[in-house]
């Protein structure tokens, strides 16, 4: 019923939990679905390691039903809309009339796939809707504290128009993009990069739909973002990405310089989160 669709680049330079993702990806699914991978151009040995993981959890598990694809594609991180571009080629080898779109330091909790289950059944009601919306909880630092819960769009109908990226309409004339325009988490045409409008979505029950109490009642799932447990971590990539973003910008020395004590003053608030961890 759901494929898990995403992309992978340079796992050993940017040092995500992907291993630990992708297996928490594969338990979730409890033997039915897929996940598909597709691989952008890498400049470490990501094709392979990804694919010897892959091969590993399906080893393990010899009479699940879950499917793995691995699909590699050529495209640059250089390019602004890589990651959307990267998730439609993962998704254009999706079979599931279904699809979760998850990042690679991303994880979902196993209790909760009843209520994934049940976004599931409310798309096949509501036909005038092609996906929903989940809070995500973006962890920083510290396992059992989040800095935002925030909101991205991700289960949705396998429709091949149906992706993240760079807007078509955010293009400058001199081949940079206006950020301000996109956060690259957009309804796009695989092809043209034009917006979607026709391809609806929804976040129940806003604003009440992102309030702590509802998530610790468990009354909606959500996404947990994995990426920056680690503030050294956070700072590695922050570094990573600043000339990828000055590129996209057009500005060079646009970005400042993020440091420890700029990650330290971030608000952090306690709460016990269920047991996301693959031991």
């Amino acid at each position: 019923m759901i494929t898990i669709h995403t992309s992978i680049f340079n796992v050993e330079r940017m040092r995500f939990k992907w291993r630990e993702a992708l297996q928490n990806w594969f338990q979730f699914l409890g033997g039915t679905g897929e996940i598909v991978i597709a691989i952008n151009t890498s400049d470490d040995n990501t094709p392979a390691l990804v694919r010897a993981y892959c091969d590993k959890l399906l080893a393990e598990s010899p009479h699940s039903g879950t499917k793995i694809k691995v699909v590699d594609i050529e495209i640059p991180y250089t390019n602004p809309a890589f990651d959307g571009l990267g998730k439609a080629a993962a998704l254009s080898h999706a079979t599931q009339p279904y699809a979760v779109l998850l990042d690679i330091d991303e994880f979902l909790i196993p209790s909760q796939r009843g209520l994934w289950i049940g976004m599931v059944r409310e798309l096949e009601r509501r036909r005038n809707l092609d996906g929903l919306l989940v809070p995500v909880i973006d962890l920083i630092g510290d396992d059992q504290h989040y800095s935002k819960i925030g909101a991205k769009w991700y289960i949705h109908r396998n429709s091949p128009n149906l992706t993240r990226g760079v807007v078509n309409f955010a293009g400058r004339a001199d081949g940079t993009f206006d950020t301000k325009l996109s956060d690259s988490c957009e309804l796009i045409t695989k092809d043209t990069g034009d917006l979607a409008r026709a391809a609806p979505i929804l976040m129940p029950e806003l604003p009440d739909f992102l309030k702590l109490s509802n998530l610790e009642a468990g009354e909606v799932p959500f996404v947990v973002h994995t990426g920056y447990l680690d503030l050294e971590q956070r700072l590695r990539q922050t570094e990573f990405w600043k000339g990828h973003w000055e590129n996209r910008e057009g500005k060079p020395g646009s970005q400042p310089k993020t440091t420890l004590a700029d990650l330290e003053k971030i608000k952090r608030f306690r709460h016990n989160l269920p047991d996301w961890r693959v031991a």
